[in-house]
């Protein structure tokens, strides 16, 4: 047909899609989130990550934690127990020195924030089982922390933990990944208690 070989009617067509385009763009820049929309590392204050929580890596886009069981006093639990508070869940075993240092930093962490809005959630996942772990625990003069097991690497291996300890991620009320740091901090350092702060307060 005549009328598709003409160059006008093509120029026409093609700044129609165009203006079509620009035209959802300026719509898609000024819709604003919806309220309790999951959270996006943009929206993360980079700033926070200083000090002890410099390694601090915030999850684009934000993971909704996994439904894997672990141990807590003779039962599986997992961590829609926790659902309704931030949760900070440090991996451990036994045999890492790193993660034997830093479990007194937990504690005090613990013992400042811990309630009805914090939790740390120190799980041990060590094939060595709970046993062993309370015993390190008690040696380590650790008070405030409960014990959770991870002995066949369940759950640590789920949220990809398994290969280096210690690692802490850091979970919002909702239930979603704000971030981990993979290795060794002091939990109870004045930058960290703000990171921490900062996803409670949301």
């Amino acid at each position: 047909m005549k009328i598709l070989n003409e160059p006008r009617l093509w120029l026409l067509i093609i700044g129609g899609v165009g203006i079509l385009g620009l035209v959802y763009v300026i719509i898609a820049a000024s819709v604003k989130p919806q309220e309790g929309a999951a959270p996006s590392a943009r929206h993360m204050d980079q700033a926070l990550l200083v000090g002890e929580v410099a390694d601090f890596e915030y999850a684009f886009p934000p993971r909704n934690a996994i439904d894997v069981p672990f141990e807590h006093d003779g039962e599986m639990v997992s961590l829609a127990k926790f659902r309704g508070k931030a949760v900070l869940v440090n991996f451990w075993a036994t045999w890492c020195a790193p993660c034997l240092k830093e479990l007194p930093s937990l504690d005090a962490l613990q013992g400042r924030l811990g309630g009805r809005d914090f939790e740390v959630v120190a799980i041990a996942a060590d094939p060595k089982g709970p046993q062993a772990a309370q015993a390190f625990l008690d040696r380590l003069e650790i008070d405030n922390l409960a014990l959770y097991a991870d002995p066949r690497l369940a759950m640590a291996t789920a949220v990809g933990g398994a290969n280096v300890l210690p690692v802490s991620i850091l979970y919002d009320a909702e239930g979603r990944e704000i971030g981990r740091l993979v290795g060794e901090a002091d939990w109870a350092s004045p930058e960290a208690v703000r990171l921490v702060r900062s996803v409670m307060d949301k």
